[in-house]
């Protein structure tokens, strides 16, 4: 069952099931006809949650057994075309970006942001997470 699936996508990821549909644009209510009701999201909901978790839709949608990376480090290509290797910490990073809308946020105004910008903002963050523990 479709559901059956994405709750187990979900437990990986430790989100819950309606949290991953909000965040890909799908109502909560959705996503307990699907769990209640036995059924499956159409084609676009299927698209952008496999998308969301980097899985095929076949794999979400049951037909496949997911593929685990034969090794901890991920190829891709640039803008330029040149392959990058993405190893597990970066990889955990994208997953960061993807799930949590602070770190999106975070992200999406340090993009024209100079070295300089980003150490001063790095020793910011730091100095509050330091008085929040010492609290």
């Amino acid at each position: 069952m479709f559901y059956d699936t994405l709750k187990k996508l979900c437990e990986e990821k430790n989100i819950s099931p309606s949290k991953a549909a909000t965040e890909c644009g799908i109502s909560r209510s959705t996503v307990t006809w699907w769990k209640q009701h036995k059924t499956s999201p159409n084609s676009e909901q299927v698209s952008k949650l496999a998308e969301y978790f980097g899985v095929s839709t076949d794999c979400l949608l049951g037909n496949e057994q997911k593929e685990k990376p034969a090794q901890n480090n991920v190829q891709v290509r640039d803008e330029h075309d040149n392959i990058v290797v993405l190893d597990k910490e970066t990889r955990d990073l994208i997953d960061s970006l993807r799930s949590k809308p602070e770190m999106k946020m975070l992200f999406s105004v340090s993009k024209n942001a100079t070295k300089e910008d980003i150490i001063r903002t790095v020793k910011i963050i730091e100095a509050l997470k330091d008085k929040r523990e010492g609290d």
